[in-house]
């Protein structure tokens, strides 16, 4: 009996479920911790731009949510943000979408820290499923 409800404790923690992607509510760009909005329909000029400050550097996960660094969930890699002149950079950048085409992105929020993204993350809960398999494994 024993022996029964070690497996089956084994086999539902092992046992996984699919997910599909996920689907954004906004094109968004991660610039040194914060999060921003991507305005489209917000065009600006190079003339209205000041020095480069950044660039895309990984891609947010679509499946997960999770991010790290200078992301975006949209636009690839290599992405430049530059300063807008006359504007603050907590309040908004440009992204450079194109050769010499600019939108707006204005600031949501800052971006979550790495510790609370552990609890997310695929590894952490495939240690901890791993220590409960051995800590039953133990018991029984």
């Amino acid at each position: 009996m024993k022996k029964i409800i070690c497996l089956t404790i084994v086999f539902l923690l092992l046992n996984t479920t699919t997910t599909g992607a996920l689907s954004w509510a906004y094109f968004f760009v991660v610039h040194d911790g914060k999060v921003y909005e991507v305005k489209e329909e917000i065009v600006l000029k190079h003339t209205e731009l000041e020095n480069m400050i950044g660039k895309v550097e990984t891609q947010a996960d679509e499946y997960s949510g999770d991010y790290y660094g200078n992301a975006s969930n949209y636009y690839e890699s290599g992405t430049r943000y530059f300063k807008i002149e006359g504007i603050q950079v907590n309040e908004a950048i440009a992204v450079e979408t194109e050769d010499d085409h600019y939108v707006k992105a204005v600031y949501v929020h800052d971006a979550p820290s790495m510790n609370r993204n552990i609890f997310k993350s695929r590894n952490f809960w495939v240690v901890i499923g791993i220590s409960i398999v051995v800590l039953v494994g133990t018991l029984c």
